[in-house]
């Protein structure tokens, strides 16, 4: 006989992953609020708990403490919460040429990591050396055991899919080839997405404790790929043709300057603009603080806490800052996000913090409103893939191998 329905393996692995997902959000708690917050009895509640925790998942953190100054009656509530170092993460990350390898816990916390910048021609062959040299050391220094790793989890930035031979339709990337390469080097399962899938995954995933999750947010990438990815409820939202949020399309200036964002605000093309005022010898002020050095020129423009003394450049300065008001002014309009967070990625770095500070303040009446930058940069981006293979393959498996 067919039969209609949730099975009870189902039905346990789904209450699992809520308690897991909620422990992850909010951080230690009892398991009444467990029982009142997600919706299932107590009884229910104490006996997954004990089970996860005979299995090493989950472990008693202490008496909730107190609340408003009232020392409570009867029994105090204990607190649960995830074991982080029940498995360890790999994480990798491909981003602006660097590699970055390591290993953190199940909540973000970082063991150790590598970071190689790669050759500009660098093969698939010699990327993998790299990763496998990257993990065999790992490995050796953190005396990782078979059982030690649970999962491994990769970013890719876009530019980099065709060195890895991955593809990409409808916002979905095809990494199958490249999931097998990986295998033979870690015999763990992978899980992969964009670099903006990654941040989005590890903001939500490894946040401090002070911070709760944000259960709707956006995470654009500026000044490089011009990605996005937008979150619904914690799910990924791509839209009907994988589209969602394509800031790189959108339509900046007038007239014969209009263009998408993705070239206007290129770092190609903020160069090409700079060399072209120097050559017009419009910005001696900017010349003698790079000691007419045309690179220096760049990176002093693209800075953080650069102010702008000649005429032309000012002019442009300020074109940027307003192209990137009107993108996340429009972000914030057509999607009203808790949260949009920010990588840079090559951006100009002054005018974008800029434009941050008004968008917020218009928008929420506090320079640090709704829009901020992401926690995640140069110092720990391979936590961004280790948090997607958190999700896929600890949170969403509740907990089983």
């Amino acid at each position: 006989m067919d039969t209609i329905g949730i099975s009870k393996l189902d039905l346990k692995r789904q209450n699992r992953m809520q308690i897991l997902r909620l422990l992850r959000n909010h951080g230690p708690i009892s398991r009444i609020d467990i029982s009142h917050t997600i919706h299932i009895t107590k009884a229910a509640v104490t006996i997954i708990t004990n089970e996860m925790i005979e299995e090493g998942i989950l472990q008693e953190v202490g008496e909730q403490a107190p609340t408003g100054g009232k020392i409570p009656r009867g029994r105090k509530k204990i607190l649960v919460g995830i074991n982080p170092t029940w498995r360890l993460i790999l994480g990798i990350s491909l981003q602006g040429g660097w590699l970055d390898v390591g290993l953190c816990t199940l909540t973000g916390g970082i063991v150790e990591h590598h970071a190689v910048l790669l050759e500009e021609r660098c093969s698939l062959d010699s990327f993998l050396q790299i990763i496998e040299r990257s993990y065999a050391d790992l490995a050796y220094k953190n005396a990782l055991k078979p059982d030690t790793l649970l999962a491994m989890g990769v970013c890719i930035d876009a530019p980099f899919y065709g060195l890895c031979g991955i593809t990409e339709e409808n916002g979905r990337l095809e990494t199958e080839s490249f999931a097998e390469k990986l295998r033979e080097i870690v015999d763990v399962p992978v899980a992969f997405g964009s670099l903006t899938e990654g941040i989005s995954a590890a903001e939500t995933g490894f946040h401090p404790d002070n911070i709760p999750a944000a259960a709707n947010q956006i995470v654009l990438q500026m000044g490089g790929s011009f990605n996005s990815t937008v979150s619904i409820r914690q799910e990924v939202y791509r839209g009907a043709n994988g589209a969602a949020c394509s800031i790189g399309k959108m339509q900046l200036g007038e007239g014969l300057n209009r263009a998408p964002a993705s070239e206007r605000l290129a770092r190609r093309a903020v160069g090409e603009q700079i060399r072209a005022i120097r050559t017009r010898k419009l910005c001696p002020a900017l010349d003698t603080l790079s000691m007419d050095n045309p690179q220096r020129a760049e990176w002093l423009f693209c800075r953080s806490g650069f102010i702008p003394e000649d005429p032309a450049v000012r002019q442009y300065f300020d074109r940027i800052r307003e192209d990137y008001a009107s993108i996340l002014s429009a972000v914030l309009t057509f999607y009203d996000p808790q949260s949009v967070i920010v990588f840079p990625d090559g951006s100009v770095m002054e005018a974008l913090s800029q434009a941050m500070r008004s968008v917020n303040l218009r928008f929420s009446g506090k320079e640090d409103g709704i829009i901020r930058f992401s926690r995640f940069d140069e110092s720990n981006l391979f936590l961004t893939g280790a948090a997607l293979a958190a999700e896929s393959c600890f949170i969403q498996r509740g907990g089983y191998i």
